[in-house]
C-alpha cells in the first residue's frame, strides 16, 4: 500500500467517524420526538429494531412463502415502504408484486410394502413414511441395500457405494454426513442424484438419531427438497426410523448399522431376504398466491435517471419449520422467526429507503427496493422478478442484495461479487474503510442467495453477509440476538456502496468474475465465524495433510506459508497461493501456546 493510500484511509476513516457520530445524534433525536419515523432520513439502530422485531414476531409465524404469515408480512412492508417516502413499484400501480409458489398435492395410489424374514407388512402413509416433493409418479421394487449416507466423497476419502452393487436395488440411506456438515453431500437432493447415478431403482431416507431427537417426526410430503415437484429420477421417500429398524431387522436393526457406520465409516452393505416396493405419487396444484413487495424511488438526475440500481432482500423464511429447518424433529410445526434470515436485511432495506427519500438524499439514478419472497423455496421471487421485471431489465446497473446481516462479529463483514462489475472492488473498499469494517470479499456472484438470478442475467451483483451461526434455520433464530449497533454499521455500509453505484459519473459495467481456484486442502473442517486470534479448527480429516502433520480440533490457525491468518478469507487467500504436495510452515494457537508444524497441502479429489 503507497502512503498516499494510508493517508487517504485515514481520511475516509475521519470522516466515517464523524458521520457515524451524526447519524447516532440523529437517531437521539428523533427517539425523542413522539414520532417513530424520523423526517430527517438518519439510519437508525432504533428504526432498525423496530422493524427487524415486527418481522420476526410471532404475528406473521416465519413469514414462509404462500402462507397468511407472508402475506401479513408483505402488507407491513408495504406500508412501511410508503411511510418511507417510496413510491409503489409493483403491478396495477401497488407495491406488490403477485406470483404463485407451486404446492405439491398428495395424489392416490402412494404405498410402500417390504418383504422381510420377519414377514410382509405395509406401512400408512403420512404416519409411518412419506414421499418427498420431487419425488416422481413411479413405483419400483427391487431388493434391498443399505448404503450408509449415501455419499461418494473421494476427496474425503469416504464412498458409501464403493464394493456394493447398488443397480436395480432399493437404497436406504441415513441423513446427513459423518460430521462435516457439507451440503454437497448431506443434501437430500444429493443423496437422490447419487443413488440414481448408482443405478438404485428408488430411494428411502431416515433421520439420523441427533436429528429424531424423541418423537421422531415424519417430514410432511409437501417439503421442498431443492427441486421442483416430480422432477426426481427415481422414487424417494422418507420413513420413520421403526420403519427403517424393521427393514434392516437381518443387519441388526438401524441402532446397531448406524453405530458401525459411525464407528468404523462405510458398512454398506445387502440387506438378506428384504425386498421392497415404492409407489410415490405427488401432483403439482396451482399454489398459493405469494408476493413481492416493491417501492420505487426515481432519480433526480434526468440524463440517468431511466438507469436502475437495486437494492434487495428477501423477506420469506421457514414458517413452522417444515421445510429447510435444522432444529431436528422437534423443530416441526414451531415458529422460525428467522430474526437475521432475513428480517436483518429486509429491515436494511427499508431503512436505506426512507434514508434516501428524505430531502437531499436522492441520488442520480433511479433507486428500486425490493422485498423478495420465495427465496427459501428456491429463489422464487427474484427469480420471477428478473423474468417479469417491473422496470427495463437492460436498464438495471447493480443489485446489491442483503442476506443475514445481523450478526456481524467484531465489525467483520463478507461481500460477494466484487467481480461481477468494474470498480465494484473500489466502492466496497472505500465503504468498508468509512464504517470501520473489516471486510472479507470474494469476486463470484453466484453466493446461494437472490444475487443468484440477477447474476445469471448478466447484471452486476454484491452480496453482503455477516455469516452463518448457530441458529441458521432454527426457531432460535430470534430477535434478542441480534447485533443491533452491527446491523446499523452494515446498513450505513450499503447506503455508502448504493449512493457510489447510484451517483458515479460512469454506469457499471459487468465483467465476468474469474473461476474460482480450487486451492489445494489441508484436510479439515474450519470454523467460518472466525475467532479473534485466527481461524478455528473444527475437525480434522482421519489420514489427511493435518492428520498427518499432528494438528488437532481445537487448534487456531494464526499463521500460514509466512503469511498472517486473521480469518478464513486471509486463510483461503493464502491457500489458493499455494502449491500441492509442496511443504509449508503452518503456526497454530494450542492451550496458549505457539505451536510450529510442517505440513503438506494436498490437491483436492486426493487424500
Amino acid at each position: 500500500m503507497s502512503r498516499g493510500s494510508a493517508a487517504s484511509r485515514a481520511v475516509l476513516a475521519s470522516l466515517g467517524f464523524l458521520v457515524v457520530l451524526l447519524g447516532v445524534l440523529l437517531c437521539a433525536s428523533a427517539a425523542a420526538r413522539e414520532t417513530v419515523w424520523p423526517t430527517d432520513g438518519a439510519i437508525c439502530e432504533s428504526d432498525l429494531r423496530r422493524r427487524l422485531g415486527r418481522l420476526a414476531s410471532e404475528e406473521f409465524g416465519g413469514r414462509e412463502a404462500g402462507t397468511e404469515g407472508a402475506r401479513l408480512a408483505s402488507d407491513y412492508l408495504a406500508a412501511e415502504m410508503a411511510r418511507a417516502g417510496l413510491e409503489p413499484g409493483g403491478v396495477d400501480g401497488s407495491y406488490f408484486q403477485p406470483f404463485r409458489v407451486p404446492r405439491p398435492v398428495l395424489g392416490p395410489g402412494n404405498r410402500l410394502t417390504a418383504d422381510t424374514p420377519e414377514g410382509s407388512g405395509a406401512f400408512a402413509v403420512e404416519s409411518a413414511w412419506n414421499p418427498f416433493s420431487l419425488s416422481p409418479n413411479a413405483e419400483a421394487s427391487g431388493p434391498l441395500l443399505f448404503a450408509g449416507y449415501g455419499i461418494t466423497a473421494p476427496g474425503r476419502g469416504w464412498d458409501d457405494y464403493a464394493g456394493v452393487a447398488a443397480e436395480g436395488k432399493v437404497v436406504l440411506v441415513i441423513r446427513k454426513d459423518p460430521g462435516w456438515n457439507d451440503a454437497r453431500h448431506a443434501a437430500f437432493v444429493a443423496k437422490l442424484e447419487n443413488a440414481a447415478r448408482h443405478g438404485a431403482v428408488a430411494l428411502l431416507l431416515v433421520n439420523d438419531a441427533a436429528s429424531a431427537g424423541e418423537d421422531d417426526r415424519i417430514r410432511h410430503w409437501s417439503a421442498q427438497v431443492g427441486g421442483r415437484v416430480g422432477s426426481g429420477k427415481i422414487p424417494f421417500a422418507f420413513v420413520k426410523r421403526t420403519v427403517a429398524s424393521r427393514l434392516l431387522h437381518a443387519l441388526g436393526g438401524l441402532r446397531v448399522t448406524e453405530t458401525e457406520l459411525r464407528e468404523r465409516g462405510p458398512v454398506s452393505r445387502d440387506v438378506p431376504s428384504t425386498r421392497v416396493h415404492l409407489r410415490t405419487a405427488i401432483e403439482r396444484s396451482t399454489g398459493d398466491e405469494a408476493r413481492n413487495v416493491i417501492g420505487i424511488l426515481p432519480g433526480r438526475d434526468p440524463e440517468v435517471a431511466d438507469q436502475v440500481v437495486v437494492v434487495g432482500a428477501h423477506f420469506d423464511h421457514l414458517g413452522l419449520g417444515r421445510f429447510g429447518s435444522l432444529g431436528g424433529g422437534a423443530a416441526a410445526g414451531v415458529v422460525h422467526p428467522g430474526a437475521d434470515d432475513n428480517a436483518s436485511g429486509t429491515s436494511a432495506v427499508v431503512e436505506l429507503g426512507e434514508f434516501f427519500a428524505a430531502q437531499g438524499n436522492r441520488p442520480r439514478r433511479t433507486l428500486l427496493f425490493l422485498a423478495f419472497t420465495g427465496e427459501e423455496k428456491g429463489l422464487l421471487g427474484s427469480r420471477h422478478w428478473v423474468g417479469h421485471p417491473t422496470v427495463e431489465l437492460k436498464q438495471v446497473v447493480a443489485l446489491v442484495n442483503m442476506d443475514m446481516i445481523g450478526r456481524s462479529r467484531r465489525g467483520r463483514l463478507h461481500v460477494g461479487g466484487v467481480g461481477t462489475g468494474a470498480g465494484l472492488g473500489e466502492i466496497v473498499e472505500t465503504a468498508g474503510v468509512a464504517q470501520g469494517l473489516t471486510l472479507g470479499t470474494s469476486p463470484g456472484g453466484s453466493a446461494p442467495s437472490d444475487n443468484l438470478a440477477f447474476f445469471r442475467k448478466k447484471i452486476p451483483v454484491l452480496f453482503v453477509f455477516t455469516g452463518i451461526h448457530d441458529d441458521y434455520h432454527r426457531p432460535t433464530d430470534t430477535a434478542d440476538k441480534i447485533d443491533y449497533p452491527g446491523l446499523e454499521r452494515v446498513t450505513r455500509f450499503a447506503r455508502d456502496v448504493v449512493e457510489a453505484l447510484a451517483d458515479r459519473p460512469e454506469r457499471l459495467v459487468f465483467t465476468r468474475p474469474p473461476a474460482p481456484k480450487r486451492p489445494p486442502m489441508l484436510g479439515v473442517r474450519l470454523d467460518r465465524q472466525g475467532d479473534p486470534r485466527g481461524v478455528k479448527i473444527l475437525a480434522v480429516t482421519p489420514d489427511g495433510p493435518a492428520a498427518r502433520a499432528g494438528l488437532e480440533a481445537g487448534d487456531v490457525i494464526v499463521a500460514l506459508a509466512g503469511h498472517v491468518v486473521r480469518n478464513f478469507s486471509d486463510l483461503r487467500g493464502t491457500l489458493s497461493r499455494l502449491e500441492a504436495g509442496r511443504k509449508i510452515v503452518l503456526v497454530v494457537l494450542r492451550g496458549g501456546e505457539r505451536v510450529e508444524v510442517d505440513v503438506v497441502p494436498a490437491r483436492r479429489g486426493r487424500r
